[in-house]
């Protein structure tokens, strides 16, 4: 007999799935970060730092002990993850290197197409010069170090001659970037790992990545979503189709929801688990913009009833909110948001400028007390 599920289960799911129930569920310092960034597969990077980048605000929310230079260690130092395409720009462990092989080729393919379309040509003569001067240095290449010029036809995009190669080559998995000084970006050759694809043909790796990205997803339909952004990612529903045929996901049903969302078997059985405790969820945690949680509006919205747009690249005039809002979630509701204080006199601390709740019954001192209580957490990192 098929279960239907209630939202509210399906979001006390996701809450314990996403480590938002209690801190340090996978984990305390690097052990932690490792064992969460595995789970979901990756975190999104993001250029804004405002509090912090968008994986120090992901990892703030569930890792008692974090710090960013916990990351940086893991992936400039330990080399046990690295920066690469997944969902978009993304930190994903080093171990699913030899599985990325077609992701590699793909963004390969599109980034010499943005060269063509930027008329950016002339970095390519350039790229086994570049090559052999990451093969051949002691230390990480930027483009400010290669000194190569700038391009005399770009259209628009950087024209640094060295920044283009480089990036090119990163994209397509002949150089991995190996330390960050702020935007600037360090490189070095990838000959050190392993270059064979880890599948033998694509039927196997495309439903190895659908699986993936379903498990770190929790819970999720198959329909059009940001959560599904990526390449190869349109012929999921295919993928879908092999992986419940043969028992490694599972379908279901949930109240006043018109689509079923899919599960792997591992996390359908997390789910049941979850259902039948009927715990309760009282933790209050702030949510980084680009966390794997929201990453698809439309279904937080159905799931949640939490209308979130990150108004960034809206003119002033028309936002809502703010520049850069985080969500506040507590206990398997959303409950407000909040506009940290770009000021930088404020020394990198979280200061709120502006708060905002979702209606007027969450507006209580007992509220703002768990608020003021994570501020201060939060700067304690």
């Amino acid at each position: 007999m098929q279960i239907t599920f209630t939202k509210q289960q399906i979001r006390h799911f996701l809450i314990s799935h996403y480590g938002l129930d209690q801190l340090d569920n996978f984990g305390k310092g690097k052990t932690g970060i490792l064992a969460y960034i595995t789970h979901v597969g990756s975190l999104q990077q993001d250029p804004l730092n405002i509090i912090g980048t968008n994986p120090d605000i992901i990892l703030a929310s569930r890792i008692s002990d974090y710090h960013p230079e916990l990351l940086r260690k893991l992936l400039y130092s330990d080399g046990t993850l690295m920066e690469g395409w997944d969902k978009e720009f993304s930190i994903y462990p080093t171990q699913d290197w030899t599985a990325f092989a077609n992701i590699r080729e793909a963004s390969g393919n599109g980034a010499l197409a943005t060269i063509r379309y930027r008329k950016q040509e002339e970095a390519l003569a350039l790229i086994e010069e570049v090559k052999k001067k990451l093969t051949t240095s002691d230390s990480p290449l930027s483009a400010q170090d290669l000194q190569l010029g700038k391009s005399t036809t770009s259209r628009w995009g950087s024209a640094d001659l060295g920044n283009i190669a480089l990036t090119y080559l990163w994209s397509k998995g002949e150089a991995v970037i190996a330390e960050r000084n702020e935007r600037r970006k360090f490189y070095k050759s990838s000959t050190y790992l392993p270059q064979e694809n880890a599948f033998d043909n694509f039927d196997d790796f495309l439903d190895w990545y659908v699986l993936r990205r379903l498990s770190g997803l929790g819970a999720y339909w198959a329909k059009n979503g940001a959560a599904w952004q990526g390449h190869f990612l349109t012929d999921r529903k295919i993928a879908l189709e092999r992986l419940e045929k043969f028992d490694k996901i599972v379908k279901i049903t949930v109240e006043d929801l018109k689509t079923p969302l899919y599960l792997t078997r591992e996390n359908y059985q997390k789910l049941v688990k979850i259902c039948a405790d009927n715990g309760t969820h009282n933790q209050l945690r702030f949510i980084a913009p680009l966390d794997n949680l929201i990453w698809d509006r439309k279904f937080i919205k159905e799931i949640f009833d939490f209308d979130y747009v990150l108004e960034v690249y809206k003119p002033v005039e028309k936002r809502l909110y703010g520049y850069y809002v985080l969500p506040i979630l507590y206990g398997d509701s959303f409950i407000g948001r909040l506009e940290p204080d770009r000021d930088k006199s404020r020394n990198n601390t979280l200061q709120i400028k502006n708060l905002w709740f979702e209606n007027e019954s969450y507006d209580t001192a007992e509220i703002r007390a768990k608020i003021e209580k994570e501020v201060a957490r939060y700067n304690q990192i």
